[in-house]
């Protein structure tokens, strides 16, 4: 979870995280393959909060990075193999020390998006992953971008721009179903002063919205993709 998220009151069991831990897993049991019997090493960059790494953990040891010591206070040590204050743009680890990059609604808060990438290259082993999500459609950046200190939002063909360093490229199209609803909101609160959105649902909608993202990590699982979606998520290998 973004640490702004956090402060904004966000918790983890919004539709909206449950699903993504779902679509996290599945991500990171596409690309876990680990020959050696050894853990992989795996690095999280922009961490966050940590509340992801409980996951991650099942598939190997978790080197966790975020710019705000604020935010690695509150990362639970007993899910860290080890954690660092450290800027995504100059990684403190050396060259092809990592199996799998985790970097989940990070880019888009970097200026030199370009510069974190070839840091994550750097680092990666030949063979290793970087898995990620961005939020997506520049089109619907808003207030809430603003106040997450986003840069930008990124489009299917930025993205694969971005990741041109890399031998193969997944990009998948993630929060189809909610679309219409969240760009119609997105657009109207465009100019409005910047605000982190934290809908309160009642339980009903908010297990129904849950469940239609889920649809969407269904599709991903089986490789399909739709042309549209609030975020885009995927993996690239070395």
């Amino acid at each position: 979870m973004d640490y702004k998220d956090y402060q904004a009151g966000q918790t983890a069991d919004n539709f909206w995280f449950r699903a993504k831990y779902g679509l996290i897993r599945l991500l990171m049991e596409k690309n876990s393959k680990n020959k050696s019997g050894e853990p992989l090493k795996i690095l999280s960059i922009g961490t966050g909060t940590g509340d992801d790494l409980k996951i991650l953990k099942s598939f190997g040891n978790n080197y966790v990075t975020d710019i705000l010591p604020e935010a690695l206070a509150i990362v639970p040590d007993e899910d860290c193999f080890e954690k660092k204050l450290a800027d995504a743009c100059a990684l403190p680890y050396e060259e092809g020390f990592f199996d799998i990059v985790v970097s989940f609604d990070v880019f888009e808060h970097i200026e030199d998006d370009k510069k974190a990438i070839s840091e994550v290259y750097r680092v990666l082993k030949k063979g290793g992953a970087l898995v990620y999500s961005v939020p997506a459609g520049p089109g619907l950046f808003s207030s809430h971008d603003v106040a997450l200190e986003h840069y930008r939002r990124y489009n299917k063909k930025m993205a694969k721009e971005l990741f041109t360093s890399f031998d193969e490229v997944k990009t998948y199209s993630w929060n189809t179903l909610l679309y219409p609803l969240i760009a119609f909101s997105r657009i109207k609160n465009k100019n409005r002063p910047p605000s982190v959105d934290h809908p309160k649902l009642p339980g009903f909608i908010d297990t129904l919205f849950y469940y239609l993202l889920c649809f969407d990590n269904f599709l991903i699982k089986r490789g399909i993709s739709l042309p549209l979606g609030i975020s885009i998520a995927g993996w690239c290998k070395k």
